[in-house]
């Protein structure tokens, strides 16, 4: 085996260096994001703050709307000329007397009117409330059933005054009843352009802060700061400003820059905040969003359930956001300097040990042809497995190695014939194989892609047992995989959890990777004589009983046993059998079929997928699947075979998925036994200097 001596390192190393330079530049970027988060914070505490005061000044004020019309309507002599008017359609005489009717318009109110059951008006101080019909919603009505008084929403009115600026109106309602029958409402009017509008400006951010409230159906209920942009773009009749004209919907773009031509703003989606906000939530965004100008704002916002209206405040993220992008020029100033001056560092390291004379000694590296190998990352009974690089492509590989002292005629015979049966596997399911050689002291490698991932192994044994419809879902790859070694005449004869990777890579989640052809044979003479009748081949665990007996015997079905074997472990979270040795699990399993897989748990499972999981274990190979073909049919034909896909796979690496890590693994140094569960290349690993497993791509 060839050695490569490397220099020590020393004070000025290229090494030290690197690591100096990394960690300049990672404690900058550190600071650099504390900076942006504490601008962060502090804009979100001010957005709370700013729509926490104008909510609280709101819902003071319409607490103060329904407590004046309370008051108006407990006077007897108002109440009867309203349930007069109600009952007789008619009046000359007005219910509110004119020196209380002088006091709401000075007190800023419009007038009163007496509505019918619908809205209609029947009486009012103003003409033109006259034949309009104000609409009650229904969650304004379910409060005047309980006697007290209610606020409407704005709404608009038929032939407003444009000049004065009165399209909407919006009132606060008390219930008039005759007997216990409600007949009518008595109201007070209020021009909401004003007195609604003033009170959510109470509190205002910058330039460019709003405050504003929207219905339900995301229709602006105040107005709008931003009209003049608003009736520029063709959103709002200049004739006409009402704010109930006005959608809260992302228009795609920015208004103020670029002409709304015949897009229909019935069509736009309504935008982040608002679409969060009308299904009854709270929330607050910092990161950015379009409000109804297309103007990437941040904002709070509050659903006001006892209102049936939401309130927000957003701000511009360019106003917000100002002193942070002054911060951000200093600092990417300041990560040039940092990392110029870490270059610098590093290449006068780097020219102090080109000078130096080299070190008559070293650290030994092992090297295998064009590989050099780093840790051991796996170890079986047929070699070691070691993380590679190679030496041009700087690709990392897994190196499987038959060391010197572990060779035999036999061992020989089926590493090369695991390597060559291997490579003529192509399907994507399968671990693949790129080189293979032999260096001058006859040490036999081959290497093959590095995986980085768990075995289905070490998912039982940290996550436990897994959902049907996952299960499923991974024992279709392993069918793919193995269907095609079926296909070119091989029997795997070593299928176990500990011989399956789970990976994710280049945004595919949940993917296999079948391993360990060591014991797979062919279906002809040559293959046969490398496999004794009385030896004991793969691992008793997930053995088919016909192998248990005969270790030649094994073919196709034998497979499908173990197939059902680890579908078995993945639902429960144990094997069909256990005991507490190897001759003890092969005791039961010639002569018992496994259990249930619910009555073992005590738990309810899909009856279909434990069906199918029995037959692939009975004990008379007939009556298992026929082929891997008709075993992917069956498992297709489960309830839950639809019930995973990639973005199930996708939530579980990124929120579930939390190891296992390196240092818990605990490679052994010793061989593990015959009879063991861990395979030859259990996982494929990082290095140590990497903690964690690279799982989403």
């Amino acid at each position: 085996m060839d050695v490569v001596r490397q220099a020590p390192i020393g004070p000025l190393s290229p090494v030290i260096a690197g690591l100096l330079t990394v960690v300049l530049i990672c404690a900058t970027l550190y600071v650099g994001w504390m900076i942006r988060q504490s601008i962060r914070t502090s804009i979100r505490e001010s957005l709370e703050t700013v729509l926490a005061a104008n909510v609280a000044a709101l819902e003071l004020w319409l607490s103060e709307q329904r407590d004046e019309v309370e008051s108006l309507a407990s006077d007897p002599i108002i109440q009867v000329a309203a349930r007069r008017v109600l009952e007789t359609k008619s009046g000359s005489e007005p219910v509110v007397p004119v020196e209380q009717t002088e006091r709401l318009v000075t007190a800023g109110y419009l007038g009163w009117a007496v509505l019918d059951p619908l809205g209609s008006v029947v009486q009012s101080n103003d003409g033109r409330f006259d034949g309009q019909r104000f609409p009650v919603g229904s969650e304004t009505i379910r409060k005047l059933e309980t006697g007290r008084g209610a606020i409407a929403m704005p709404f608009e009115i038929d032939g407003g005054d444009p000049e004065s600026g009165l399209t909407a109106l919006m009132c606060a309602a008390v219930p008039i009843h005759s007997g216990l029958k409600r007949i009518g409402m008595l109201a007070i009017v209020i021009d909401p352009g004003k007195q609604f509008t003033e009170i959510l400006s109470i509190a205002r951010m910058g330039s460019s802060g709003e405050t504003y409230a929207f219905d339900r159906d995301g229709v602006l209920i105040s107005r709008s700061r931003f009209e003049s942009q608003l009736r520029r773009a063709g959103l709002l009749n200049a004739e006409q400003p009402s704010p109930l004209k006005v959608l809260i919907r992302d228009p795609g773009f920015d208004i103020r820059t670029t002409p709304i031509g015949e897009a229909n703003p019935q069509t736009w989606p309504m935008t982040r905040m608002a679409d969060n906000a009308t299904r009854g939530g709270q929330g607050v965004d910092v990161m950015g969003y379009r409000d109804y100008r297309g103007v990437q704002v941040v904002g709070v916002w509050r659903w006001l359930p006892e209102y049936d209206f939401g309130v927000t405040t957003e701000l511009d993220v360019d106003e917000a956001f100002e002193p942070l992008a002054i911060l951000q020029r200093a600092f990417f100033t300041l990560l040039a300097l940092v990392t110029l001056a870490g270059f610098v560092l590093f290449a006068i390291a780097w020219i102090t040990r080109e000078i130096q004379p080299s070190p008559d000694k070293g650290e030994d590296l092992r090297r295998l042809g064009q590989y050099t190998l780093g840790q051991r990352i796996g170890r079986g009974g047929m070699g070691t497995v070691y993380l590679g690089e190679h030496g041009l492509l700087h690709r990392k590989v897994a190196v499987k190695v038959l060391e010197n002292a572990d060779a035999t005629d036999r061992t020989l015979g089926r590493f090369r014939r695991e390597v060559q049966l291997t490579a003529q596997l192509q399907h994507p399911n399968t671990i693949e194989i790129y080189d293979f050689g032999r260096t001058e002291d006859r040490t036999f490698f081959y290497v093959m892609e590095f995986v980085d991932g768990i075995s289905l192994e070490q998912l039982v044994d940290f996550y436990g047992r897994q959902p049907a419809e996952r299960v499923i879902y991974l024992l279709t790859q392993i069918c793919g995989s193995i269907a095609e070694a079926h296909e070119a005449g091989m029997v795997h004869r070593d299928i176990k959890p500990a011989n399956v990777l789970l990976t994710a890579r280049s945004g595919i989640f949940d993917l296999i990777k079948v391993l360990d052809f060591g014991l797979a044979k062919q279906i002809d003479h040559e293959s046969m004589q490398l496999t004794r009748v009385d030896s004991l081949t793969g691992t008793p665990l997930y053995m088919s009983p016909e192998s248990i007996r005969d270790a030649s015997a094994a073919d196709r079905l034998s497979d499908i046993y173990s197939i059902g074997a680890v579908g078995y472990t993945l639902l429960t979270g144990v094997a069909p059998f256990d005991g507490e040795t190897s001759a003890d699990v092969c005791a039961k399993k010639l002569h018992q079929e496994p259990e249930r897989p619910d009555e073992r748990l005590g738990a309810a499972l899909a009856n279909d997928l434990q069906r199918v999981l029995l037959d692939c274990l009975s004990l008379d190979p007939e009556k298992r699947p026929g082929s891997v073909p008709d075993l992917v049919s069956r498992l297709m034909r489960c309830q839950d075979s639809v019930g995973w896909n990639q973005h199930d796979a996708a939530l579980w690496w990124r929120e579930i998925f939390d190891g296992p890590y390196l240092d818990e693994l605990g490679v052994e140094d010793e061989h593990p036994s015959a009879g063991g569960t861990k395979g030859d290349t259990a996982v494929n690993e990082k290095p140590r200097s990497d903690k964690r497993l690279s799982t989403v791509a």
